[in-house]
């Protein structure tokens, strides 16, 4: 994939462009383990790699470095801005200040990969129009462009430790930001308002990835590709009713089962 470097801080530039180049060479395997679940016809034309200023500030603002905007991939890939941003949401969740103090770049691939996924052909509409015109979906395809990276780029050990310190932190924040439906994604963060801090913006992100894991593992036998047949169902039925509702019937899912996945 084509690449370029943005910096506002030039002494990183080396350490910036070094950096990308290893997450290219994650996604390039990630690439080609997707192609066994799905195809991607229209790619990124390529990513912008950045320091955090330029990416949330020069290119920007939003608060998170990464992000699609007119077909490029824009991403810090560095390390340590990584572990800085994670470690500001962990509260007194000692697992979770574990995890991001051992933060792998495999953590970093995640975020391009996750980027790459959005341009996945199953997806029923094209990315730029799609989260103004489909928000009330978002939680579905922002948690399958986390799961499925994970799962094809982590070791299985490092993909449960992830998922239990994400469930973790929901738990630990949700007092703040409130227990609401999935399908208001983003209610908590800037998306939703004017809280910009790291923790309100991954809030739903947390919850969207562990919902989209449970329905594979518990009701998929662990099939992603059962999933995705489901959710083009949805889509080639005329999309009526909420994603999430349609779920809930094809799986037979209880008031309260669904409640845990959603808070319908």
């Amino acid at each position: 994939m084509n690449y370029a470097v943005s910096v506002t801080d030039t002494t990183k530039t080396n350490e910036i462009e070094k950096s990308g180049l290893q997450l290219l060479a994650f996604l390039d395997t990630y690439k080609s383990a997707l192609h066994e679940i799905t195809t991607v016809e229209e790619p990124p034309r390529g990513i912008v790699f950045h320091d955090l200023e330029s990416a949330t500030k020069l290119y920007s603002t939003i608060p998170l470095p990464a992000y699609t905007s007119r077909d490029l991939i824009h991403l810090t890939p560095l390390l340590d801005t990584w572990k800085d941003i994670y470690l500001s949401t962990v509260k007194d969740v000692k697992e979770a200040a574990d995890y991001y103090e051992n933060l792998e770049m495999v953590d970093v691939a995640e975020l391009v990969a996750h980027e790459f996924t959005h341009h996945a052909d199953f997806f029923h509409s094209e990315f730029d129009d799609w989260e103004e015109e489909n928000a009330n979906d978002m939680w579905f395809e922002e948690g399958i462009c986390f799961y499925l990276p994970r799962k094809l780029l982590m070791s299985e050990e490092r993909f449960e430790k992830v998922m239990k310190v994400e469930r973790l932190l929901i738990d630990a924040h949700k007092e703040k930001y409130g227990e609401y439906t999935l399908d208001a994604f983003g209610e908590a963060g800037y998306r939703g308002g004017d809280d910009f801090s790291y923790s309100a913006a991954f809030y739903d992100y947390w919850r969207s990835t562990n919902t989209v894991a449970e329905l594979i593992e518990g009701y998929c036998e662990g099939n992603v590709r059962e999933l995705i047949r489901l959710y083009r169902e949805w889509v080639e039925g005329g999309e009526k009713g909420r994603l999430q509702d349609y779920f809930i019937n094809r799986f037979g899912l209880s008031d309260e089962v669904a409640r845990g996945l959603w808070l319908r």
